[in-house]
């Protein structure tokens, strides 16, 4: 038997709730999941509140909201699996469905988990909007359901939304298209959008498109506008205000072509005229086209010079039929140049006439030295000489097109440019093209380079940077793809400066690097670093890599191995940071007490009184012995709980950071009771070791096993 709970009433007042369900709203919208429940409570206050109308506003005005609302209450309100009734179902909470239930409530019920309660609300919701005065608000939750994976929920929303639909379609076909144009790629999301063309195309008149076609959603428009056209209801003065007025391209060129094809037919050569001095280029070509059939070639070819490419091809064919030279056209109208004249000549000229485009590189006009090193660049006979001074131009443009033709001719441009360009701190333009110009055949070197630009201030550039550095990182590497593509793996043997510049590098610019791609290439360039370590602390070994070093395996025993794994990995966590960033000043003695886990700083040794103040002469006499004497005592330290210090300094760079060979490398469980920690070293024995079994130790491990 399922659980009926009334709803509880809210602690918040009206304003309290109202604030808080805006807010929810919209992080709701920016945000991605991990809201889900700060949103259904923020709903649930509004309508204990009394705010039930005022929420179902808001909601029906975001449409968007409405169908993450349904997510959100489906996974607030999951089923407590293992607690089954008497039904044999699992339980969950059903809310009671009254005639008391707010409208609000209804719309919560209609995305319950449950199949039975969202069909009681979808009852509901259809005998709500049957009655005078319906709140029309709550027509996106009926439509949502017209899509259930449930057969007898989706059966009764579609046969409700069809009824509501045909009584009347001018009040509810525009609360009901934004949810339906959303759901309508779902599987079984279709029938919305049927109905809605249904009661579009059986209501007279344009009285239901009107307020549809005034919608500031572009999808909206478009929806209504192909109805509307497919049944030839909206009269020619309305097609060519939207070809004036409406912003969005595709809606503009329906009605455009719309609006041409009754010009055509009705001979209206004056509207065709004043469609081809629109400001679209979608609505001057369709205009054009009407011209050329109504037999008008010579006005179409007045449009030779056009800035749209389009239209310069209409206008040429229009030339072609009148019997005019396009061009000579283009070659007398760059005389006094303007950038379709200037782009028509390079669309339809050869090579002989770059001449012709080659002092425009220098015209005090923008637009005009934009048009033409795009022109040259077309003809592909770009001077490189001219055209390299352009790449410190004033406009932006100019620097780009300059980019782009240049890089046609890498192999002619002068030495050290792209470096010149990118050592430009004042403009990002600059250093942009300075990258984009880069001709290195070393890849080893083009990673160097691409790391450096990536710590960038222009995030733009640094962005371009890092992802061809991650292109380059991961190219250095051999995969399984790589060989079924017969593709070689670039050499890859920096030297001992290389490597120390390549991590550095690496460093500074891992805030835009994939973790997984930097790992790769720290893994190559320096296994042994605590930033590497740190790396595969954090995220676990590249499953690209093997481990370089000696591998080796400690094994243990926990009442809950897998805590014990987590716990180690978060004592290293809280100190490797420190030993991986050389710049970081190292946290005095008595700052380690709060970074590193209460747990381990309880479970290590109180220091030892002849020990503290005289930290100095005791890390002078570790200094002074051998490594035998070391691993002596260290192995003698081993069987008593190791101090805090004492084992902080195994990672301390100016400390005893040299003695501890070991390395992270991965911790699992092999076992209910049983662990595993690999660590890489340089050798056998290894420095270190007691400070790893006395970390196992602390973590809950016992019966360790040491290598």
């Amino acid at each position: 038997m399922s659980r009926t709970h009334e709803p509880k009433s809210s602690s918040l007042s009206p304003f309290e709730a109202r604030v808080a369900f805006e807010a929810e709203l919209t992080r709701t919208a920016a945000a991605a999941r991990g809201t889900d429940r700060e949103f259904v409570n923020a709903v649930r206050a509004m309508d204990a509140t009394g705010q039930s109308a005022r929420a179902l506003r808001s909601l029906s005005a975001h449409p968007r909201m409405v169908l993450r609302l349904d997510e959100a209450v489906r996974r607030v309100s999951q089923p407590a699996y293992g607690h089954v009734g008497s039904t044999g179902r699992a339980e969950v909470d059903q809310p009671a469905l009254t005639a008391e239930t707010s409208p609000l409530g209804v719309a919560l019920a209609s995305c319950h988990p449950d199949g039975r309660v969202r069909e009681r609300a979808v009852r509901r919701l259809e005998a709500l909007l049957g009655e005078r005065g319906r709140p029309v608000e709550l027509l996106p939750f009926l439509v949502l359901r017209t899509a259930d994976w449930a057969g007898p929920v989706r059966n009764r929303a579609r046969a409700a939304l069809a009824v509501l639909l045909h009584d009347d379609p001018k009040s509810l076909v525009p609360a009901a298209v934004p949810v339906t144009l959303l759901i309508s790629r779902r599987e079984r999301g279709t029938f919305a959008q049927h109905q809605l063309l249904s009661a579009l195309l059986s209501s007279p008149g344009t009285a239901a498109f009107e307020p549809l076609l005034a919608s500031p959603a572009p999808r909206i428009r478009r929806f209504t506008l192909e109805a509307a056209l497919a049944s030839r209801r909206l009269p020619l003065r309305t097609l060519v205000t939207i070809t004036k007025r409406d912003g969005d391209r595709r809606c503009r060129g329906l009605a455009a072509e719309a609006a041409v094809r009754e010009a055509v037919w009705t001979e209206q050569t004056d509207l065709l005229r004043q469609l081809a001095a629109s400001t679209h280029p979608e609505v001057r070509v369709l205009a054009l086209v009407g011209l050329l059939r109504g037999r008008l070639a010579p006005e179409v070819t007045a449009y030779l010079g056009d800035t749209s490419a389009l239209v310069r091809a209409v206008a040429r064919d229009a030339a072609r039929r009148a019997g005019t030279d396009a061009v000579g056209w283009y070659r007398a109208a760059v005389r006094t140049p303007t950038p379709g004249a200037i782009a028509g000549l390079a669309e339809t000229s050869r090579k002989e006439d770059a001449g012709l485009l080659t002092p425009l590189l220098g015209h005090h006009h923008s637009p005009i030295r934009v048009a033409a090193v795009r022109g040259l660049r077309i003809l592909d006979a770009v001077p490189v000489e001219q055209t390299v001074v352009l790449l410190r131009d004033p406009s932006t443009k100019v620097i780009r097109e300059a980019t782009a033709a240049l890089r046609t001719r890498l192999d002619q441009l002068p030495p050290g440019l792209a470096e010149s360009l990118l050592a430009d701190r004042d403009r990002p333009a600059v250093r942009r093209a300075g990258y984009r110009l880069l001709n290195e055949p070393d890849p080893l070197r083009r990673l160097r380079t691409a790391l450096s630009i990536a710590a960038d201030p222009d995030p733009r550039l640094a962005r371009w940077a890092a992802d061809a550095a991650a292109a380059l990182i991961r190219g250095f590497h051999s995969s399984p793809w790589r060989a079924r593509t017969s593709k070689t793996v670039p050499a890859f043997q920096p030297t001992a400066d290389e490597r120390s510049e390549l991590l550095a590098l690496t460093e500074a610019a891992s805030a835009l690097l994939p973790y997984r791609t930097r790992q790769l290439l720290q893994e190559r360039l320096d296994p042994t670093a605590p930033s590497t370590e740190l790396l595969r602390v954090r995220y676990g070994p590249h499953p690209n890599t093997k481990n370089p070093l000696m591998d080796l395996e400690a094994t243990f025993t926990a009442e809950d191995p897998r805590a014990t794994v987590a716990l180690i990995r978060e004592v290293l966590l809280a100190v490797l940071p420190y030993a991986a960033d050389p710049d970081a000043e190292w946290p005095a003695d008595e700052k380690w007490t709060e970074i590193l886990p209460t747990w381990f700083v309880q479970r290590c040794a109180p220091e030892a009184p002849e020990r503290q103040g005289a930290a100095a002469d005791w890390l002078t006499r570790w200094r002074g012995l051998t490594r035998q004497q070391r691993e002596t005592e260290t192995q003698t330290d081993a069987v008593a709980d190791w101090r805090l210090l004492d084992w902080i300094n195994l990672f301390d760079p100016d400390g005893m950071a040299d003695s501890r060979s070991w390395r992270w490398w991965h911790g699992g469980v092999s076992g209910r009771n049983t662990g595993w920690v690999r660590f890489g070293t340089d050798g056998h024995p290894y420095g270190g070791g007691g400070a790893l079994r006395w970390l196992i130790e602390a973590a809950g491990g016992y019966d360790i096993a040491l290598p």
